[in-house]
């Protein structure tokens, strides 16, 4: 990827945001005013101490086919050089724009405040774009007005360069296990359609354009870095809310809302390329996030719509409980991961793997040598008899009270 040389007659415009309690916020009638510079997509770029690799997410910008856009680069703070990275272009649609640090989501709302396009997108300081993303994602968005948002598939590379993953949404993202696009929805046209430029082995990629409301119950579908949304859309659906999800999960609740209000649209083609390093905020705080999509769960089900189907309810409260238990149980809180994993699975009774995870959060730590024996017996057939022997006759006083504790009030409720 190249560097801007070719923009060596601008410069880089250098900009400090407005003090936080002056910021603008959903609700403000300052919110995003009016309808954009036409055609103009605003990307927002969070970054922290990322002076190391920003470098090479803001040349994959710079070497788009679509050049109608602004790079909006939120420095959250950074204490590393990443300011004099950013200075050394000489590109008058690169602004740059320094904050004290306040985490992603502010961030990415400060961003919001600046932006001056028609349409917004999010690219994670460590993230890359392939150079056709834009002009097939506005081609998308011109020939179909009611798309309030586009969304696509996404690859998976290390520091390296190396693809691990070409087709990696599917598999970062659980929902899709229970979302099938090629099965629910009809294809709207293919990638080859937008873009001229596209790789081969994408041509034939289908793209769709529906209602995906439904679907976001069963957990978030949209990675940020790949999508973008209409400002029209902005204007309804609100920022970032972490206060609504307790600092996890923001991005699911943020495309939540945006879906909510309309036709989104999802190219099933790899647009992105999505940097798998130690330091992602995804890996580092699994336990917010979970917490996170929880609360995500528990605050879109006081407002489902009544065409919901109550197995779609059960199963993504079920996961949801799942999720946060397994986190629990991770980070040494035990009592906590046996209320969620209770929880779980009276909402989706058939979930061996978190029964098993049940029994493990309520044994005490002295009975852990004792469950990974019954773990590895309940593999062989004969020896799963024994390995509830094993567990009856345990002198784990503790456990048992545990395990009263937690269905104390399911069993009070059945007398």
């Amino acid at each position: 990827m190249g560097r801007c040389a070719a923009h060596a007659d601008c410069s880089l415009s250098r900009q400090k945001l407005l003090p936080t309690e002056d910021r603008l916020s959903f609700n403000d009638p300052r919110f995003l005013t009016g309808p954009g510079i036409p055609g103009l997509v605003s990307i927002i770029i969070p970054c922290y101490n990322r002076a190391n690799i920003v470098r090479e997410t803001i040349d994959s910008v710079l070497a788009q086919t679509y050049a109608k856009f602004e790079v909006i680069l939120i420095d959250d703070g950074s204490t590393d050089h990443t300011r004099e990275v950013v200075s050394s272009y000489d590109d008058r649609r690169i602004r740059y724009f320094y904050k004290a640090n306040g985490g992603l989501s502010a961030a990415r709302n400060s961003g919001l405040d600046a932006a001056r396009g028609e349409f917004v997108a999010f690219l994670d300081s460590d993230d890359v774009w392939q150079s056709w993303k834009l002009g097939a994602q506005v081609e998308i968005f011109r020939r179909h007005p009611e798309a309030g948002l586009i969304w696509s598939d996404m690859s998976a590379f290390t520091n390296a360069g190396e693809i691990r993953s070409e087709r990696h949404l599917r598999t970062y993202y659980s929902a899709y296990s229970v979302v099938n696009f090629e099965q629910a929805h009809e294809p709207a046209g293919t990638l080859s359609d937008l873009v001229a430029d596209a790789p081969a082995s994408f041509a034939s990629c289908p793209y769709y354009v529906s209602d995906v409301f439904h679907d976001m119950f069963s957990g978030n579908l949209v990675h940020p870095s790949t999508a973008i949304v209409r400002r029209k859309r902005l204007q309804t659906s609100g920022p970032f809310e972490p206060e609504i999800t307790g600092l996890g999960a923001e991005d699911y609740h943020f495309y939540f809302r945006i879906c909510s209000h309309g036709p989104v649209a999802f190219l099933d083609a790899p647009t992105t390329l999505y940097r798998v390093h130690p330091s992602q905020l995804s890996t580092c705080n699994s336990l917010h996030e979970a917490r996170g999509n929880l609360n995500v769960v528990l605050h879109w089900m006081q407002r489902r719509p009544p065409t919901l189907p109550q197995v779609m309810i059960d199963r993504s409260l079920a996961h949801s409980h799942a999720w946060v238990g397994a986190e629990e149980l991770n980070a040494g809180n035990p009592r906590a991961a046996s209320r969620h994993l209770w929880q779980s699975i009276r909402l989706h009774r058939t979930q061996p793997s978190t029964m098993l995870l049940l029994f493990r959060s309520l044994l005490p730590q002295r009975a852990a040598k004792l469950m990974r024996i019954v773990k590895r017996a309940m593999l062989h057939t004969i020896m799963r008899p024994l390995a509830g022997l094993a567990l009856i006759l345990s002198d784990q006083q503790n456990f048992l009270g545990e395990f009263v504790g937690v269905f104390q009030s399911d069993l009070i409720s059945s007398l």
